[in-house]
């Protein structure tokens, strides 16, 4: 046998020079993972590696390893420096055992058995013909083309075998007999490895095919680890979540007591603090869609103070230390932050929304729309905090009730959500009296994310570390930053014979001190509602920023209390003629009257019956509030109504008696 020349001296021209050096940069392998036959063979082979380079003798090559120089010289040659896929060397890959570095090549001619047999590498010896180099391309170029407009965008394996078969079938191929045509299933199974093989060639183009744009943004998103390093209130993650569970509202029945009304699934809107996954504030949507007003009522109660609610369905549900940051220290309370996280939905990014957030929070929106702006449209990898809190919020709350939908029809296991709402009556108070506290639950929860402290403890951590402080809003910038504002022009006067009011919001306004300020018709002044639950009332100031007074609305509208989003509603009931509004009824009363007493029952109640509930109850509860507030100074101890030393009634004078009191027109 010739003697082979060394790699690396000078008879080897064809190889390039190898030190112990150029070793050290080849692809590692893991020895740890080979079986241990394997694993001892691949240490021979790699200690006779360099034992090879470092000019060792066969004698001590022999005796060491076990191998001869020609057969190192070839392990070198024709396997370590060969070239991998990936277009680097194979280096260590190479003196792997049983490692294949080279795919399959048939070099006799195909001849089928009558057992199938006999066709191994029959696709490639294909390819390999004159006429096969042709179909190979136009093959390849069919499975990473870009499907046709009204196809799908995923294009399936039996299409692609189908398009190859009749390809085949229009060269001959049948009509010779040649392979696929002369076995069993066509090399079903072969071509379908050649697809398979493509689309790993291309990555990127099967991930366009296969997974499509979402495939695309995550691969594009990144794995997290390059995400920066927030500080407390830096930035917010709001988005809204759609309940999965059926309710019902107790109606009066005309044959006396109630009757259960199942409505329609609600939306959450969730602000969460991403440093410390602490939620800010929420609320309970009752439109069949999230809107504008819906959002800003959100970020209304994380900038106010919060309270426990007095829960109806238990005394003990609220864990110690529940609750949201702005009932933990005064320092949280209108805690503005500086980033608004969103999915870009109109109800998020319009200008009703933004201009609040930068004028009252001094915020910036994260929005899709913004070119600059790393986030996209409905991916849950830009907002995966909230996105987690949802999931949270669905597993550990209302997926555990008879009334779930589940995420999806295959959840619900046969049960019936609206029955089971009917049977149980699980009402609307109910469903938020459990979501209240299943959010002030979870600020005091340990979290795994945080190191098991809460996400209040870790709001509190952060917070204590950074020097500067909280900015806070102005409340009384929070307080009136949901009503709605409009430039309106005071019509009537003297000219018109009609009494002076402002046509705004679907109502007209008008109050006693207008008809002492003729000077001020046919001007335009700012209208605005400074409460969202009460648009009974409106502040009234000039284009230069002074406040005139407050005006009211006229008949039917200054009854009871309600919103805008009710009095559209109402509007829109009676242009279709379902209720009818006169100046001498209540509007809100005709509403109620309308929903509770429809002709079908099957029918949802509308949402505006809902907010009207809703609006009521809130109104209820202040008035009790003021009576609670008022009762000690009526009731309050003997020592506290004992006159004062020096008074008429010690002194024996008679006490001047007050005027009656008299109420203020307003008409």
């Amino acid at each position: 046998m010739a003697e082979l020349p060394r790699i690396g001296s000078r008879k080897a021209r064809a190889t390039a020079s190898l030190t112990l050096e150029d070793l050290a940069s080849w692809v590692p392998v893991d020895e740890d993972a080979l079986s241990p036959e394997r694993r001892s063979l691949f240490l021979k082979r790699k200690q006779a590696i360099r034992m090879y380079v470092a000019h060792a003798s066969e004698a001590e090559l022999k005796a060491a390893t076990g191998l001869t120089i020609p057969v190192v010289y070839r392990l070198i040659a024709n396997r370590c420096l060969a070239q991998h896929e990936d277009g680097t060397l194979l280096g260590w890959r190479g003196a792997l055992p049983f490692f294949r570095i080279h795919g399959y090549e048939r070099k006799a001619g195909i001849h089928i058995h009558p057992g199938s047999g006999g066709a191994v590498g029959a696709l490639g010896w294909l390819f390999a013909s004159e006429s096969g180099r042709e179909i190979e391309a136009r093959f390849r170029q069919q499975i990473l083309a870009r499907p046709a407009a009204l196809a799908g965008a995923r294009r399936s394996k039996q299409e692609l075998f189908q398009w190859f078969i009749k390809e085949l079938r229009s060269l001959g191929y049948e009509r010779r007999g040649e392979w696929p045509f002369n076995v069993q299933r066509l090399g079903y199974v072969t071509i379908g490895r050649f697809i398979d093989k493509v689309y790993s060639e291309d990555p990127v183009r099967a991930r366009q095919l296969l997974g499509g744009q979402q495939a695309v943004r995550k691969a594009r998103a990144g794995d997290g680890t390059r995400r920066p390093e927030l500080q407390g209130f830096d930035r917010v993650e709001c988005d809204a979540h759609k309940l999965d569970a059926r309710m019902v509202v107790m109606v009066p029945s005309p044959h006396g007591g109630y009757e259960p009304r199942t409505i329609h699934r609600l939306w959450v809107i969730v602000i969460i603090e991403v440093a410390s996954r602490a939620v800010l504030g929420y609320f309970l949507s009752l439109h069949r869609e999230c809107g504008a007003e819906d959002v800003l009522r959100a970020i209304k109660c994380a900038l106010s103070p919060w309270s426990p609610r007095k829960l109806q369905f238990s005394q003990h549900a609220y864990v110690p230390e529940a609750g949201l940051p702005s009932a933990r220290h005064p320092r949280y309370l209108g805690a503005c932050w500086n980033e608004f996280s969103v999915d870009g939905a109109m109800a998020n990014v319009c200008a009703r929304v933004e201009q609040p957030l930068r004028e009252v929070v001094g915020a910036t929106v994260l929005k899709p729309q913004d070119p600059a702006s790393y986030t996209s449209r409905r991916s849950t990898d830009d907002r995966p905090f909230i996105e987690s809190f949802f999931k949270h919020l669905a597993q550990g709350g209302f997926h555990r009730l008879s009334t779930t939908t589940g995420s999806s029809p295959l959840d619900r296991r046969g049960n019936d959500p609206d029955r089971a709402a009917q049977a149980t009556q699980f009402q609307l108070e109910y469903a938020e009296e459990l979501l209240d506290t299943l959010i002030a639950n979870y600020n005091a929860t340990p979290h795994s994310g945080l190191g098991y402290r809460s996400p209040l403890a870790q709001l509190d951590f952060i917070c204590n570390e950074r020097d500067a402080p909280i900015r806070q809003a102005d409340p009384m910038q929070v307080r009136r930053m949901v009503g709605i504002r409009r430039l309106c022009t005071l019509h009537g006067g003297a000219n018109t014979g009609r009494r002076p009011h402002f046509n705004f919001a679907n109502a007209r306004y008008s109050a006693e001190w207008l008809c002492l300020r003729p000077d001020l018709v046919g001007q335009d002044f700012w209208l605005q509602i400074e409460d969202e639950d009460d648009a009974r009332w409106a502040t009234v100031s000039t284009q230069q920023g002074l406040f005139l007074g407050a005006v009211r609305a006229a008949p039917p509208w200054h009854l009871t209390p309600h919103t805008l989003y009710m009095r559209q509603a109402i509007r829109s009931l009676d242009k279709r003629r379902l209720l009818y509004l006169s100046s001498q009824c209540d509007a809100v009363e005709e509403l109620i009257r309308y929903a509770e007493h429809s002709a079908d029952k099957k029918l949802q109640p509308h949402p505006a019956y809902l907010e009207a509930r809703r609006v009521l109850q809130s109104h209820a509860d202040k008035l009790r509030d003021e009576d609670l507030i008022a009762q000690p100074r009526e009731d309050g101890p003997p020592e506290a109504a004992a006159p004062e030393a020096g008074s008429a009634t010690e002194t024996g004078q008679p006490r001047r008696k007050l005027p009656p009191m008299q109420m203020a027109k307003t008409w």
